[in-house]
């Protein structure tokens, strides 16, 4: 099973996909009308890119979350297809899928979008603030944010589940040769979550930009909060957190979990 944290899951769905329960029952309905075939099982890709419509002092990044080319894998997700009806219903944002962490964002939306020949997705990725009864040393959000801001962190992961897919035509490797190396044209996919990441198998799915903190004297004028001061993690919290994984008696769990999920990762399979 899985290893996931109750409190923002309540289940573990369809591919191991930890979910609410409304959600595991209405994929699991999806699915039935699924052909029982390997390709149409849960897939991922990542990407590198961005955009500037964001205002002063916010926290958050806007990202190409998929792009019309071939990722690593050979396949080509069309944006047109995208249906994000399931991920609506609990639209966090994970750091690399760790699912057993708390989440380091919330997707605010998710766009089809177009810049000169580029097609794909954008989406919008909020890192709230530390809540003011946080008790523990690290708050999560920042962590990500601040990896984001340094240009540390700006791949984004799509999980999503092909509900239409077919290979290129003849005519269209005619068209554009490039596609002769492609192994399927995804014309149809259901969203399922995505994640920040530090290495996209999509190159293209990039944060593009990152909302900057307001100088002081904006600040000032336009009655802007504060945004804190935030550092980098302190070694004695890193020591920490190694002593209490070190020290779990489902530590061996874990990493048979992780072992499965990089196993099933490289058959680009969940």
């Amino acid at each position: 099973m899985t290893p996931f944290m109750r409190s923002h899951f309540d289940t573990e769905g369809p591919f191991g996909l930890p979910m609410k329960d409304a959600q595991a029952k209405a994929l699991e309905e999806r699915l039935r009308s699924l052909p029982h075939d390997d390709a149409y099982g849960l897939r991922r890709c990542a990407f590198t890119r961005g955009v500037s419509e964001l205002q002063p002092g916010e926290r958050a990044d806007v990202s190409w979350i998929t792009e019309e080319s071939p990722d690593r894998l050979g396949d080509v997700v069309l944006a047109s297809g995208m249906d994000d009806s399931h991920y609506q219903h609990n639209p966090i944002v994970t750091l690399n899928h760790a699912y057993d962490q708390p989440p380091v964002g919330r997707s605010l939306w998710r766009r089809k979008a177009r810049d000169g020949a580029l097609r794909g997705v954008k989406a919008k990725t909020h890192y709230p603030p530390r809540p003011a009864g946080w008790t523990l040393a690290d708050w999560p959000p920042d962590i990500a944010f601040e990896l984001v801001k340094a240009g540390l962190l700006r791949g984004k992961s799509i999980g999503f589940i092909p509900l239409k897919l077919r290979m290129p035509s003849e005519d269209e490797i005619k068209q554009n040769p490039a596609l002769a190396n492609v192994r399927y044209i995804i014309e149809e996919w259901l969203l399922a979550e995505y994640a920040c990441c530090y290495l996209p198998m999509q190159p293209n799915a990039v944060v593009e930009t990152v909302s900057k903190s307001a100088p002081a004297e904006w600040v000032e004028l336009l009655g802007l909060p504060a945004p804190p001061s935030i550092a980098f993690t302190s070694m004695e919290s890193m020591v920490s957190m190694a002593k209490r994984l070190l020290d779990s008696p489902r530590l061996e769990h874990w990493m048979e979990a992780a072992m499965e999920r990089a196993l099933q990762t490289a058959r680009g399979r969940v």
